[in-house]
Formats: C-alpha cells, sequence, structure tokens
C-alpha cells in the first residue's frame, strides 16, 4: 500500500497478530506452531484492513474495531491452509513458502484450519470494542457464521471442486466466487460498519461496494493466475488450467475480463458515493485492488 495511513494500519494488524499468538500451549506446541506458520507469513492484511477502514470512514475509532477484525485474517488463513490441501487445490506454495501440509502434514494442516476458525469465532465473541451493543455482536457472529459456511466460503468452495473439469457459465461461476471469495471480504467491510454503529442505509452502501469488490479481487486474481509472476504472488501460477477449472479469463477472453474488472471498481466507486460522507480510503483499496500484481 502506497497510502502512509493504510500501511501504517497493516503495520498493526500484523503486530496484534504476533500478540495474538505469543501465548502458546506447549502441550500441543505442533498445533501453535503450524497455526502461526501461515497466519504470520505475510499477506496482504486486505480483510482486516477493510474493517478499519470501513469503521473509521463511518465516523468510527478504526483501532478499537482492530480486536474483531482479526477475526477475518484468522478465518482466511484457515481457508487458505485447507485450500492448498491435496485432496483440495492441491498447491505446494502459499505467500512464498512451502504450504502448510508441506511443512506439518496433512492431519496437522487440517487441524490447524480447524483451530483457527474456532479462534476466530472466540475473537468475534470475547473482544472489547467499545460501543458495540451486545445485540449487533450477535448479529456480527450470526452474519460470520454465514460467511464461513454453507452459504458462503465452504459452499463456494464445494462448488470449486465440483466444477472443475465441467462446462460452466458466467453466472454459475460469478455465484461460485461471490461465496468462496467475497463473502469474507464482503463481512469484513460490513464489521466495520457495525463497529462504527451504521444505520441500514449507510449499511446497504457498505454492502454494495463490498459486492462489487469482492468479484473484482477474484477477477484480478484470475489475471495474475495467467498472467503474474509466480515469485511476486507468492503461489503455483497457471494451476487453474492445469486443474481445468473455469476463471473469467477463461470465460471471457483476457480483454473481456480485464473491462469487466474495470466495470466493477466502478460499480464499487458508484456504491461509495451514494453515502453520505466521502469514503477516499476504499475508494483507494478498490483501485489498489484492480491494479495489484500478486
Amino acid at each position: 500500500m502506497d497510502n502512509p495511513r493504510l500501511q501504517a494500519w497493516i503495520d498493526r494488524i500484523d503486530t496484534e497478530l504476533v500478540r495474538l499468538f505469543a501465548k502458546k500451549d506447549l502441550s500441543s506446541n505442533p498445533l501453535d506452531r503450524a497455526m502461526e506458520y501461515t497466519a504470520l507469513a505475510g499477506g496482504k492484511r486486505l480483510r482486516p484492513l477493510l474493517t478499519m477502514v470501513a469503521c473509521a470512514e463511518c465516523g468510527g475509532d478504526a483501532d478499537a474495531a482492530l480486536p474483531m477484525a482479526l477475526a477475518s485474517e484468522l478465518l482466511h488463513t484457515y481457508s487458505l491452509i485447507h485450500d492448498d490441501l491435496p485432496c483440495m487445490d492441491d498447491d505446494a506454495m502459499r505467500r512464498g513458502k512451502p504450504a502448510n501440509h508441506v511443512i506439518f502434514g496433512e492431519a496437522n494442516a487440517i487441524l490447524a484450519g480447524d483451530a483457527l476458525q474456532a479462534e476466530a469465532f472466540r475473537v468475534l465473541a470475547t473482544a472489547p470494542c467499545p460501543g458495540l451493543d451486545p445485540a449487533r455482536r450477535v448479529r456480527i457472529i450470526a452474519e460470520f457464521a454465514e460467511t464461513a459456511g454453507r452459504a458462503g466460503l465452504v459452499a463456494g468452495q464445494v462448488m470449486d471442486l465440483g466444477d472443475a473439469g465441467k462446462a460452466t457459465d458466467l453466472e454459475r461461476l460469478e455465484q461460485l466466487h461471490r461465496r468462496k471469495t467475497g463473502k469474507l471480504l464482503r463481512f469484513c467491510v460490513r464489521l466495520g460498519g457495525h463497529a462504527a454503529g451504521a444505520g441500514e442505509a449507510v449499511m446497504d452502501g457498505l454492502t454494495r461496494y463490498a459486492e462489487a469488490v469482492g468479484l473484482l479481487f477474484q477477477v484480478v486474481d484470475d489475471l495474475l493466475d495467467e498472467e503474474g509472476d509466480g515469485a511476486a504472488l507468492g503461489k503455483t501460477p497457471g494451476k487453474d488450467a492445469r486443474q481445468a477449472k473455469a476463471t473469467f479469463p477463461k470465460l471471457m477472453g483476457a480483454a473481456k475480463a480485464h473491462a469487466y474488472a474495470d466495470r466493477l471498481l466502478a460499480e464499487a466507486s458508484e456504491a461509495l458515493a451514494a453515502l453520505p460522507q466521502a469514503a477516499p480510503l476504499l475508494a483507494e483499496i478498490a483501485r489498489y485492488i484492480r491494479r495489484r500484481d500478486y
């Protein structure tokens, strides 16, 4: 991130993640080491950053939202560990390092992912967030469960596995990625609104922004899988093609996929323009997602 304010928040997120894993249970040390291996391996920290930025631009305290924002990074890390497993997407690299199961074995990787998901719910349920109404916290946890499960991330992964090698269309592909990738990004933006006590009209605008950004992230991801550099990506490029998976460039062609990404960026910008207050940092993040190279 070029913006010093955004980078400062990313640094705070990294610091808090290190602190979260500082207390280790020596009786289950392989589990703790496997959990922190992927969680602390770097990454864009886009999900918790979106929560902090959305909170700030809705008039809330971004730093106060940080403890809850970490839950999204924990859930995301669990999904990456499981996604890389041989029985899933079968990738040996993640964030520029050997995948979790390569280092710790498949069984420990599965259990590390399970533990990270449970830890994410613990963080959401217990993290301090001054001024957050208890009923709204319950609503947040319910949204998080929907994001993680049968209507969200897990459902998207099932579709991804089941559709590999099969003919599909753009509508089906969008549905898949709105669940597998977009649902968590949507939750993160909404969490920032919740933490700031935003009203329903603002929450609706944030949601429309997040849904456009969530799909934009995946379209760009598909383009990078075809056009990106493996060293920059930190994972294996060209994997989707080798696994005969449908992608936006495959269905639309690269030129139309780039145009579609530009259209989604415009949709995100339009959603922000409808908010009662300016949201320049959310707009900047959307532009970053469009131009990212990893």
